[in-house]
């Protein structure tokens, strides 16, 4: 199968093209963190042509959001014309040294197109390909706070943007593939000393920093059901946060917060009870009823984490 990362992505970079204009109907927040993060100096514009008609997750909007303001190399815009725009077109800007290059094809911007799916992208005139883009008046920028009255987010609650509606993304993972992933050592039933959420609890290290231990036995009686190392997906938790995490360390052994794990530390602490950059506690994880996390697989990309305080008691 053809790497088409490498091909559509990596190398132009690598020989000097540092703007990319993406025409796509679809795309995943995911997708863009990865190489938003991946290729540090790349100013970046997606634009999504199917965003009128069909609904895009609430979760993703707000990582474009996030990701717009704090890295200042996005841009990305929903198309609000009609019809609504399926086409798939990569256009890299001029190097310094003249010349620019496009691709057209079937590939979404997002993991399941440049990875999971059989996709097909072949190189184009560029002039060509400049000419699929929409004209500015028929875009709207995902901050633009006017966005909410032309499209429409899946799983937003009421009528405050941005919000997350947990209880129906609960509601809807009812039956998908799950996996309980435990806060503890399986051994001794007790909170990791330097690991796990006290992952930072050590000399020189940011306090707050945690994974999610996923044991080998997870691994290897549901082969699959999460990414391989490195590759970005997004979690929604419970209380309606979302984070775009990663599978990392030796035989994938821990979820981890992209690009600060220290972020999935101040989360769980904040939901113990427990100060930031503060232990946790035996007693924490007992006061507050739950040793372990649940995943819902909701697809490829996206999962559900439960941490209610409903489930198994720890037992200490």
């Amino acid at each position: 199968m053809r790497d088409l990362y490498s091909e559509l992505i990596t190398r132009p970079y690598e020989a000097g093209m540092r703007e990319l204009k993406v025409l796509t109907g679809y795309a995943s927040s995911a997708f863009v963190h990865h190489v938003l993060y991946d290729l540090e100096e790349l100013r970046l514009e997606v634009i999504l042509g199917m965003a009128k008609a069909e609904p895009i997750a609430v979760w993703d909007h707000n990582e474009y959001v996030r990701l717009t303001r704090e890295t200042g190399r996005l841009r990305v815009c929903y198309f609000l014309g009609d019809p609504p725009i399926h086409s798939k077109v990569l256009l890299w800007g001029t190097t310094a040294r003249g010349g620019r290059i496009a691709f057209v094809g079937s590939a979404n911007f997002s993991w399941h197109g440049f990875r999971e799916y059989r996709e097909v992208m072949a190189a184009v005139d560029p002039a060509l390909a400049e000419a699929a883009f929409p004209q500015a008046d028929e875009l709207i920028e995902c901050t633009d706070t006017a966005a909410f009255r032309h499209i429409k987010l899946s799983y937003q609650k009421g009528e405050m943007p941005g919000a997350i509606d947990a209880s129906a993304v609960s509601a809807s993972v009812r039956g998908c593939p799950s996996v309980n992933l435990p806060l503890v050592e399986i051994r001794t039933g007790r909170v990791h000393s330097r690991a796990g959420l006290n992952w930072g609890q050590r000399p020189g290290r940011e306090p707050n920093q945690a994974y999610i231990p996923i044991p080998s036995t997870v691994h290897a009686e549901h082969p699959g059901f999460f990414p391989d190392r490195g590759i970005e997906f997004t979690v929604v938790t419970d209380d309606g946060e979302s984070f775009i995490c990663v599978v990392a360390q030796d035989n994938n052994k821990a979820i981890e917060t992209s690009r600060d794990n220290s972020i999935l530390g101040r989360y769980f602490r904040r939901r113990l009870g427990v100060p930031l950059g503060a232990r946790v506690t035996d007693e924490a994880l007992r006061r507050y009823g739950r040793s372990y996390v649940t995943f819902y697989k909701i697809d490829g990309g996206t999962y559900f984490m439960d941490f209610s305080p409903k489930g198994q008691k720890l037992q200490i």
